[in-house]
């Protein structure tokens, strides 16, 4: 394995051959405004041609372009664009999380389906997680003195609003829950 492929997956591996068209410069631009035609057939092409493999950098437009496509009206064309979070996308990208959860109610397509299920569906459990995790967590976490009222060791927080102390021995105010409000 070459240190210029290595950590990546068959699909960015095989950008790396001798014969794969590589996408550059006025080219690119051509094709985000290809992603924007009332053509299918252009659609197609841009979504096709701004995988990762092709134009081996991250370039927002790009993605933004790509990330549109995913909800395209022609199957072929969202097909095409779903593709590429398989070829080197990044799913965890806060942005997608609203086309996951559009794609998860109405997509019919067995293919992007397929995309669908491979990409989102991990995405949107581990937002679950996170969800249930911050919810769980206590408000009040630490058990010392309030520097407010002096009772302790109760629950407490650090107030990031107040300092105590001066200088380099400074350290943000502890407050229960009681002076909290």
């Amino acid at each position: 394995m070459s240190r210029a492929t290595k950590g990546m997956n068959r699909h960015q591996k095989a950008a790396f051959r001798p014969g794969e068209h590589r996408v550059r410069g006025d080219e690119i631009e051509r094709l985000l405004e290809l992603a924007q035609s009332d053509d299918p057939e252009d659609r197609l092409e841009a979504a096709s041609n701004l995988c990762p493999c092709h134009l081996r950098r991250r370039i927002d437009e790009a993605w933004q372009a790509l990330y549109r496509m995913m909800e395209d009206p022609d199957v072929r064309v969202r097909r095409a664009a779903w593709h590429t979070l398989e070829d080197g996308g990044c799913p965890t990208d806060p942005a997608l999380e609203p086309i996951f959860e559009r794609a998860l109610q109405s997509e019919d397509d067995r293919q992007v389906r397929h995309f669908v299920d491979m990409f989102a569906r991990p995405w949107l459990r581990q937002k679950e997680q996170r969800t249930l995790i911050l919810a769980t967590q206590d408000r009040y976490p630490l058990r010392e003195k309030c520097d407010f009222c002096a009772r302790g060791p109760v629950p407490v927080r650090a107030d990031f609003d107040t300092e105590i102390g001066a200088g380099a021995s400074a350290r943000f105010a502890r407050v229960c829950e009681q002076c909290d409000h």
